[in-house]
């Protein structure tokens, strides 16, 4: 049986897969609306059945939903983990849980050790802030370590999505699922708007790209940009989705299109209209060993790996949605000093592993 953790502030609700360390629950209640805008696999309830859940199947895929910290990301060939790490597929434990003046604080550990670190996440949350901050902590660990933030929206109504600057875009070089891509393997392209596909120019900012399809693809952040963002506007239900992180601890962005082109367990062909958006620190999906060795995007100076041994690491990212009832306008401003929503909500962007926003904001459109 699933065990939640569940938390709220003013505005807002979340819960903890306990035994997975996944987002089980994101709800932000405004005017009068309830906007909960990420994905959970659809076979997340059903009755355990070995045809659908094989033996040997990555535990995180059981109940994949929300949002997950992956560490490493993808596979581990180090240390012979599940894909995406123990953090995304074993028991976390509440730590401690405090309130204070205007919102929550809770700390949970990782049952397992990863590159000798222990591993804490940390959750907050605020009245009337839309967001869940997040914190995942190493301490104690050595050598380098691709990580990420796996978050899944529902996109099954579509939508239009919004970057902070980046410097270029790549698939891999092969694809996820032979002859079920609607991009090309491997290529390159700086216009997010007109990325080479398999059948012709594809634009990356509009969802869907493709019908029964399985993509992939890695948007490299401008190093010149000190706070990366995100933001998915959802035309069919009025809201848009914004995430925020920093690009210095997270400089890619990986989109992951997963819409109908998985047909073997457990997928079988049901998931549908899904946008992972995985703010990363990787090279791609080719695994932890190799993102820890000189590779092509170290050779033009962007890192793929955190270094644990260079003291206690925190990687902190922000993720939440708004209303947007004219289903256009803008949705996050970006300025030296404060990262502000279109309605005034100022982020609490503390801390150094933040850094500072940039000048630049999205322009939503």
């Amino acid at each position: 049986m699933m065990r939640l953790h569940e938390m709220s502030a003013r505005g807002i609700r979340v819960a903890l897969d306990l035994g997975l360390g996944q987002l089980a629950r994101f709800q932000v209640m405004r005017d009068g609306r309830v906007i909960a805008p990420f994905a959970r696999v659809p076979w997340a309830d059903l009755p355990d059945d070995p045809a659908r859940f094989p033996a040997g199947m990555d535990p995180h895929l059981r109940r994949m939903s929300g949002d997950f910290f992956c560490a490493p990301f993808c596979a581990d060939d180090v240390e012979g983990a599940p894909s995406h790490g123990w953090t995304a597929n074993s028991a976390w434990t509440l730590a401690e849980e405090t309130r204070f003046d205007g919102g929550v604080t809770a700390r949970f550990t990782l049952g397992h050790r990863i590159a000798g670190a222990e591993v804490e996440k940390i959750w907050t949350l605020r009245d009337d802030h839309p967001f869940l901050y997040q914190a995942h902590r190493f301490t104690g660990g050595t050598g380098l370590l691709p990580v990420a933030h796996h978050a899944m929206l529902d996109l099954r109504g579509g939508g239009l999505l919004r970057f902070s600057p980046k410097a270029w875009a790549e698939t891999p070089g092969a694809e996820l699922e032979p002859g079920r891509s609607a991009l090309r393997y491997p290529s390159e392209g700086a216009d997010l708007t007109a990325f080479p596909g398999a059948r012709g120019p594809v634009d990356l900012t509009r969802y869907p790209i493709g019908m029964a399809h399985e993509d992939f693809v890695m948007l490299v952040d401008d190093p010149g940009q000190r706070l990366g963002w995100v933001t998915a506007l959802r035309p069919a239900s009025g809201d848009v989705v914004v995430m925020v992180k920093p690009v210095a601890m997270l400089p890619q962005t990986m989109l992951w299109f997963s819409n109908g082109g998985r047909d073997q367990a457990p997928w079988n062909g049901a998931h549908v209209g899904v946008l992972g958006i995985e703010e990363a620190c990787a090279l791609g999906i080719e695994g932890r060993l190799a993102a820890t060795r000189p590779n092509r995007l170290t050779a033009r100076g962007v890192a793929t790996a955190l270094d644990l041994g260079a003291g206690p690491v925190t990687v902190a990212t922000a993720m939440g949605a708004v209303p947007c009832a004219a289903r256009t306008g803008q949705a996050l401003s970006l300025t030296p000093t404060a990262a502000v929503l279109q309605d005034g909500t100022r982020l609490a962007l503390h801390g150094p592993h933040f850094d500072g926003p940039d000048q630049n904001g999205p322009d939503q459109k």
